[in-house]
Formats: C-alpha cells, sequence, structure tokens
C-alpha cells in the first residue's frame, strides 16, 4: 500500500480545480451585444467571470462551486466535477442502497470525513439544480436532505439563497404532482441513509493498482481538457481576427441540458399535474403587443429555438414552446419596438405537451405596412439623419 496517497490526489485535483466547462458561443452576450444578462458574473462569489463583452472565466479564481452552471439559461457553463450526469448516476445508487439522497459540499466533508460514503459529495450545494432534485425523487428517494451545517461561515454563502431558491422550486414543481415535499435543507444526514459499499483498496487507504489508475485518468482528464482549451482559444482568436466575419447568431440553437432533464422527469412523474400556472425563473411566457413588425430577429435570437417564425400562403407567425423558453430575455433585449413582454408564470399543461403556441399572426401586407423604411432603420441604429 501507498502512504497519503489521498493527499497526493487532492494535490492533482487543484491542478484542475475549475471544474467549468465554458461554451463561449452560447453565451447570450456572444450572440448579441444587446443582451443584458449577468446572471453568471452576478452570482458567482469569487468574481472570476466577467461577461461586459466576451465571457471572461479567470481559472485562479474559481472555486468551483458550479452555481454559475445551475442558472445560465443558454448552456455556456456546464460543470465537469461532478457533472450533472455522474451526479444523477450516484443518487440512483443512494436510492437504491437507503431509499434516499443526501448532497453535502467539501467543506462539510473535511469536517466529517468519516460521512464521505453517506452523501453526494459536491465543492457547494449550489450545484444541486432543480433538475437534480426532481430526479433523484423521481428515482424513488422517500427523502432529498442538503447538508447545510457549513453555509454560515462558508466565504460562498452569498449562494445560500440561491440553494433555498432551488429547493423551493423543486418542492412546488413535485407539490403540483400531489407528491410530498421531500427535499430539505437540514444540518444532518438522515439516519436511514447508510453508507455505500467501499470499494477495494479505500478501507484502509488507496491500492497501488486504485492510485495508478486514478493517476492515469486524472493525467488523461488534464491533457484532453486543459490543453485543448489553451489551444483552440488561441485558434478562436485567430479565426475572430480573420477578415471572414463569424455572425454570432449564426451559431447552433441549443436546449440546455437542465431544461431537457427535467421537462422529461416532470412527463414521467404519475399523478396528473395540476392544471394551473407555475411561478419560477425557470420558464417563461411570452406575450407580443400590436406594434410587432414581424420582423422576426426575436426568432433569430433566440438561443433555443423557443421562438420559431413561419411564413406561408402570405401568412406571417411567430410561435412559443414555452419548455424551451429559459427565460433568458434575449428576444426581449434586442426588440426595437419594445413589443415582447416576458412574465414568470407558465401553464403546466403548456410546459408538458411542448406544443408551439402561435402568439402573433399577420397576413403579408400588414407586415410590408409595419416595417419601417431602410432608412429610417438605419438612422436609429446609427444615431443620426440618413439621406439617400
Amino acid at each position: 500500500m501507498l502512504s497519503k496517497l489521498e493527499l497526493f490526489m487532492e494535490a492533482c485535483a487543484k491542478l484542475d480545480k475549475r471544474g467549468i466547462v465554458m461554451h463561449e458561443k452560447r453565451c447570450l452576450r456572444k450572440r448579441h451585444l444587446h443582451s443584458s444578462c449577468l446572471l453568471c458574473s452576478s452570482v458567482c462569489p469569487s468574481g472570476a467571470i466577467t461577461c461586459s463583452e466576451d465571457l471572461v472565466l479567470m481559472a485562479e479564481k474559481c472555486t468551483g462551486c458550479g452555481a454559475c452552471t445551475s442558472v445560465c439559461p443558454s448552456g455556456a457553463l456546464s460543470a465537469k466535477l461532478p457533472s450533472n450526469k455522474e451526479l444523477r448516476s450516484l443518487a440512483a445508487l443512494h436510492v437504491e442502497h437507503s431509499g434516499a439522497v443526501a448532497f453535502a459540499c467539501e467543506a462539510y466533508l473535511k469536517a466529517h470525513p468519516t460521512e464521505r460514503h453517506r452523501v453526494i459529495a459536491v465543492q457547494c450545494t449550489a450545484r444541486c439544480d432543480e433538475s437534480i432534485l426532481v430526479e433523484s425523487v423521481l428515482r424513488g428517494a422517500a427523502n432529498v436532505s442538503i447538508l447545510n451545517t457549513c453555509c454560515a461561515g462558508c466565504l460562498q454563502n452569498k449562494l445560500c439563497g440561491q440553494v433555498e431558491t432551488m429547493v423551493d422550486t423543486a418542492n412546488r414543481l413535485l407539490e403540483c404532482w400531489k407528491y410530498p415535499a421531500v427535499i430539505t435543507l437540514t444540518q444532518k444526514i438522515p439516519e436511514k441513509i447508510k453508507p455505500l459499499p467501499i470499494t477495494e483498496g479505500k478501507a484502509i487507504g488507496m491500492s497501488r493498482r486504485s492510485f495508478l489508475t486514478a493517476f492515469k485518468r486524472k493525467s488523461q482528464s488534464l491533457v484532453t481538457q486543459v490543453l485543448p482549451e489553451i489551444i483552440f482559444s488561441t485558434a478562436d482568436k485567430q479565426v475572430e481576427n480573420s477578415n471572414e466575419k463569424q455572425n454570432p447568431m449564426a451559431e447552433p440553437k441549443y436546449l440546455p441540458e437542465k431544461w431537457c432533464s427535467l421537462v422529461n422527469s416532470l412527463k414521467q412523474l404519475q399523478n396528473p399535474a395540476t392544471p394551473m400556472g407555475f411561478q419560477s425563473s425557470l420558464w417563461g411566457e411570452i406575450r407580443i403587443a400590436d406594434s410587432c413588425n414581424g420582423c422576426g430577429a426575436c426568432a433569430e435570437a433566440c438561443p433555443t429555438s423557443a421562438i420559431v417564425i413561419h411564413q406561408q400562403d402570405g401568412v406571417w407567425s411567430i410561435s412559443l414552446d414555452v419548455s424551451r423558453c429559459t427565460q433568458c430575455g434575449l428576444c426581449k433585449d434586442i426588440c426595437y419596438c419594445e413589443s415582447i413582454e416576458i412574465t414568470s408564470t407558465v401553464a403546466l399543461d403548456a410546459l408538458l405537451t411542448q406544443n408551439s403556441r402561435v402568439l402573433f399572426i399577420k397576413r403579408q401586407e400588414e407586415v410590408a405596412n409595419l416595417l419601417d423604411p431602410v432608412e429610417r432603420r438605419m438612422a436609429r441604429l446609427l444615431g443620426c439623419a440618413v439621406k439617400n
């Protein structure tokens, strides 16, 4: 057996301490300069994210808490230590073993090292977004606990409100399906949660084979994740500086995994949903005023394809799939007619059917009359008079 290998592995982990994957081209501010989204930078407890123009993640400041990944409405940020897929797999194991799940931060586990095999470890409980909590209940968890013992004295305690909001939202969603509110913030692990079976070599330390396997995996992770970021970030800058300009809104539409998973989980819940409006920051309901001129900029800019424009037989229409609206607000930010209103209350039946609803419909001649002349649009953009 090798001595103190755990300390060495911890040191290796610090080499890749970020735990955050950045997909810069998905960022709303990258897609359009008029985007007002600042969710990631406002929630970051260490000031590691700036997005004045481009999305910038400063690895030396990042603690890997993952709060930014829980609030990002476009999937520009995702967690990898652990990933959402890994969290769901661990939750399934705990449900199978104990019938319940508990999440704890690294600060708690350092103070209670013997409890590590009874909980799912995350850098910060702000990583436990609504999709993970709801799916844990769907898997059969009679109780989902989030340990908040260390939150008061933590440097990241500004995230307590975010965690409380996610727990409340997940519980209210489940209540709409007549499920009891089983997701709780607690200071003690429920007694019914038993330690997962310890794999060979971990009872009294780490075996030589386990160490070499873990070291190889970590080395591959560093090579395949860190170095390409350095190489390709340089390549991206070269492309951006080339003569061929890239259109940010030409990037593929993408619905973040959090929203895909959450809707799929809700559709699998057994009890029928209460036909009522549900208020949260997860989905948005959109209304379009008569002042809309049918330009379609909102549909083009929408990063998730929630808004789609159709033109057929001389009729223009704009439709909304509320299950794909992440309430990012980009459509409202770029609408120069100020025709778009977004509310945070959505109908659950429309959410589950995932069918598009027509928001705006006019004939071709009506749209043509509403469109401003080119000169007037250019004058508005340039801020000066434009003459032929």
